[in-house]
């Protein structure tokens, strides 16, 4: 038996906790496999599934994470990861595949020796590639246009694919990975000039952000338990980081039958050169903070206005995107939940959206959109979950499922608590409708196919923040805790700032102040798994400074494309 170095000892070490900690399913006795008279439930899953559901044997070899779990990964986590980066190499690989053409999805069909693995260089700041047999190459040309990887060593790589990246993260489940597409126009480019960053964040987990009003109505209000209720006013439905129409029965809506669908956009020859305006100050500070950054936006209006519009807006969320050190671009909120006709036209968004955007953006860059799924909360409910599918038709499990997991986005935010008045008709409290949600994400295995995250509402204030310290903590242990207790990768909390409703929502109060959810959310500052809304067009006091104040917090941040 070969002998285990120092890190692999530890990653081992960690394999054995998750084991522990997670592979045993709770209520399942080991010693006595025969359930007891009193036992009849297997702990959550007959409750949130059904024992007839085709989830049903899954979820009953998942366990509810233990007590203590939260603490295991403070261990990990305590002085800026520094154990976790001494166990797991730090950022994930990236691979690609030079066949032009291999579409995908992900490395099917890719021979090995059209295989290139990029591993990030610490001492070279960037990715550095190698073939199959293990010489230095270059990536696609495309890779070089955001400055991460080192195209200056090796020959040039055969063809001139567009690419995104299959990269995953160590001990982590890899999400879906979109293949190369051939592009016989384009050249290589090589750019000795191009920026080298420091610490790249083209990690794989990621997070999210929040936007509009749905088909005009009024938002739905979000109820939490234990302390949330007790705030001024309850946390609304956000609208994006701009303000929103409110009638979105006014906009025009996408119709095949007269409206050609925009076309992709060919990919630049030449590096994009992201713009210097409020967002891209904004992108660069975060970056030096260490924080992970998003380019955030919506392009479904853009999409249903025409062609001219859909381009321009993907050619600008593309030079938002080309910055070193943005994980990628998210294109749409709450997908499905307004602006749209027909599951079809959604469908289609989606896939356009998608293939123009990496056509656009440097390879390696990452696609992400919010979804909200109202029937999952219902857990076994069936009467709920058919009440909640013929209200919100595009928007059924089955219809979210063919929008995001068919490789053209690489990581999902759900949604969660924008429902609570419908599950109250069938007496599904709050907390009981976000383990339903979580629950059936996980156990429906959406968790490998893409990179899933969480978005979350309830904890901003109208105001001053009145919560007492428990109350604060609760309300983080039930929507932060439990999305990663369920294997959510990051958390998104709506918002840093925002005008809503003729108020100013906020998670600290006026001035940067900090609160007792402040508090709370710094005690989870060592998960890395918290994400933030900013909006760099309204900030509380300017960017720098309200940044480096969300900095205390978040690992990651969305940022509102102007």
């Amino acid at each position: 038996m070969p002998r285990l170095r120092k890190r692999e000892w530890i990653i081992v070490l960690v394999a054995v906790i998750a084991a522990l900690t997670v592979g045993i399913p709770t209520g399942m006795a080991l010693a006595d496999p025969a359930p007891t008279a009193t036992d009849q439930v297997n702990n959550e899953c007959d409750d949130i599934l059904g024992s007839g559901t085709p989830e049903y044997m899954y979820c009953r070899w998942m366990a509810k994470t233990p007590k203590d779990a939260l603490d295991v990964v403070r261990f990990w986590a305590r002085n800026d990861g520094e154990k976790l980066k001494e166990a797991v190499p730090y950022p994930g690989p990236v691979l690609f595949c030079m066949d032009k053409t291999n579409k995908g999805p992900g490395m099917q069909d890719c021979a090995d020796k059209d295989q290139v693995l990029c591993k990030y260089d610490h001492s070279a700041g960037k990715y550095v590639c190698k073939d199959t047999d293990g010489n230095v190459t270059k990536p696609p040309a495309k890779a070089c246009q955001g400055g991460e990887f080192d195209c200056s060593g090796g020959g040039s790589a055969s063809g001139t694919p567009t690419t995104t990246s299959g990269e995953t993260t160590s001990g982590a489940t890899p999400g879906p990975t979109s293949s190369t597409l051939a592009d016989p126009d384009a050249q290589p480019v090589d750019d000795p000039n191009a920026q080298t960053q420091a610490d790249p964040q083209t990690q794989t987990q990621s997070d999210p952000q929040t936007q509009s009003d749905p088909n005009g109505e009024q938002a739905p209000q979000v109820e939490t338990s234990n302390g949330p209720q007790d705030q001024e006013s309850v946390a609304p439905e956000p609208t994006s980081s701009v303000t929103a129409p409110r009638d979105r029965s006014a906009e025009p809506q996408p119709d095949p039958s007269t409206e050609a669908r925009p076309t992709t956009p060919k990919a630049s020859k030449a590096p994009l050169a992201a713009p210097n305006d409020a967002t891209g100050k904004a992108a660069a500070t975060a970056i030096k903070l260490g924080m992970r950054v998003w380019i955030e936006g919506e392009l479904a209006p853009a999409w249903t206005a025409g062609k001219d519009q859909f381009d321009a807006a993907v050619a600008s969320m593309a030079a938002q995107a080309s910055r070193p050190g943005v994980v990628g671009v998210k294109f749409a909120q709450d997908l499905g939940y307004w602006g749209f006709k027909s599951a079809d036209d959604v469908r289609r968004f989606v896939k356009e959206s998608s293939a123009a955007l990496r056509a656009a953006i440097p390879a390696g860059k990452q696609l992400a959109v919010d979804v909200v799924v109202p029937e999952m909360g219902c857990g076994a409910n069936e009467p709920c979950q058919a009440a909640l599918r013929t209200k919100y038709p595009l928007i059924s499990r089955a219809n979210v499922e063919k929008y995001v997991l068919t490789g053209d986005v690489d990581h999902v935010n759900v949604s969660s608590g924008l429902f609570a008045s419908e599950y109250a008709k069938y007496k599904i409290t709050p907390d009981k409708a976000l383990r339903n949600q979580w629950i059936g994400v996980r156990a429906r295995g959406w968790d490998t196919r893409v990179h899933v995250g969480a978005r979350e509402v309830g904890l901003a204030h109208s105001g001053a923040n009145k919560l007492t310290a428990a109350q604060a903590e609760a309300a983080a242990k039930l929507r932060v805790d439990l999305p990663l207790q369920a294997g959510v990768q990051t958390v998104m909390l709506w918002t840093h700032r925002q005008e809503w409703d003729g108020a100013t929502w906020r998670l600290l109060d006026q001035g940067l102040t900090t609160n007792t959810m402040w508090k709370a959310l710094q005690a989870r500052k060592g998960l890395g798994r918290l994400s933030i809304t900013f909006d760099a067009s309204d900030p509380e006091k300017g960017v720098t400074q309200d940044l480096t104040k969300l900095a205390e917090v978040f690992d990651e941040v969305y940022i509102h494309s102007q």
